[in-house]
């Protein structure tokens, strides 16, 4: 079985309202994957269509937007 290798790039954003909007954009266009994190309080996408991860979870090394 071949693996296909996909990288993203990581987006932070400030509030998961921010975060909505992009969900929001993607919708009916891209495949895409939500998830919302009680223990963080944050809301991360991933949209296999714009190859981004959005966050509200602030990592390391992320592009601020």
């Amino acid at each position: 079985m071949d693996k296909e290798k996909i990288l993203f790039e990581l987006e932070y954003f400030k509030t998961m309202e921010e975060v909505r909007k992009q969900i929001q954009k993607c919708e009916g266009k891209h495949k895409q994957q939500v998830a919302y994190s009680t223990f963080h309080d944050s809301l991360t996408q991933i949209c296999f269509g714009c190859r981004k991860i959005r966050s509200s979870l602030k990592e390391e090394g992320a592009n601020e937007k």
